[in-house]
């Protein structure tokens, strides 16, 4: 049915996704979108008089950007914004996946197991390990050797075993670092050289028409030439959000120059 729209009352924001320019593909797509805001910008000429009056400006160039934040930290599009792709583990493609486990001695024990099996140069899976005196700060390293001793511990990697050095009082805390190759492990990597890739970006926005607040009507922001820029600011906590910037570029080919267009379907 066809209408006259002049007031949409906007509900809140569904989502928003990024597509390939080259084939259409879906990038990366985000559903939790906090405070989206499109702000648009000129650039503009002054023309003066010799008192510095304003007596003409001209309009020169337009800028749109898109910014809002997910309420939760969203992989695909952090990969996105580092310019690269999430790298998912398989069995037939593990990933090196750092592990940092914590062990607390008790009276006569003389090893311990860990919770994945170490990777590594063979005899050096894990080079090192740390005893943690349960009443003091300081630490003291204990070398891999091929038998335990006062210095030295010895590891098993395929059993996941390490017998620990002898002497250790009860309640000492042992800190392990090692490396395992994980099949369940999903990374994403930021690199020096790599940067986002232009696409074309459509958020969705939920609402209603002025008279009508019982029908729910979509609006798709469409930016066809856009561009998600690689500055963001991550904060690893539970209230911390990912912010996202997307920038509305010019298509050089395209006469009209569109930056972005909103599509409202009843």
């Amino acid at each position: 049915m066809a209408f006259s729209l002049d007031n949409f009352i906007i509900d809140r924001a569904l989502g928003g996704s990024m597509f390939s320019l080259d084939n259409g593909d879906l990038l990366w797509t985000i559903d939790q979108i906090e405070n989206p805001d499109m702000k648009c910008t000129s650039t503009t000429d002054e023309v003066t008089d010799a008192l510095g009056s304003t007596i003409a400006i001209f309009n020169r160039a337009k800028k749109a950007e898109f910014t809002g934040t997910n309420s939760l930290f969203n992989l695909g599009l952090a990969a996105a914004q580092f310019g690269t792709t999430k790298n998912i583990a398989s069995a037939g493609s593990t990933i090196l996946t750092p592990k940092i486990e914590y062990f607390t001695t008790t009276t006569a024990q003389t090893t311990v197991v860990l919770t994945q099996i170490p990777v590594g140069t063979t005899g050096a899976e894990i080079k090192s390990i740390y005893g943690i005196s349960g009443t003091q700060f300081n630490s003291t390293k204990y070398a891999a050797g091929t038998a335990a001793s006062a210095t030295e511990f010895k590891l098993d990697a395929a059993t996941k075993t390490i017998t620990l050095p002898t002497g250790l009082a009860a309640g000492t805390k042992i800190f392990v670092r090692y490396n395992y190759a994980s099949q369940t492990t999903t990374e994403i990597v930021n690199n020096a050289t790599e940067f986002p890739t232009a696409g074309e970006f459509i958020a969705q926005v939920i609402g209603h028409l002025g008279c009508d607040k019982t029908t729910v009507y979509v609006a798709n922001v469409v930016m066809p030439n856009a561009e998600l820029k690689s500055e963001v600011d991550l904060k690893f906590e539970s209230k911390g959000k990912h912010p996202f910037t997307i920038e509305a570029m010019q298509d050089f080919c395209d006469p009209k120059k569109q930056l972005f267009r909103i599509d409202i379907d009843a």
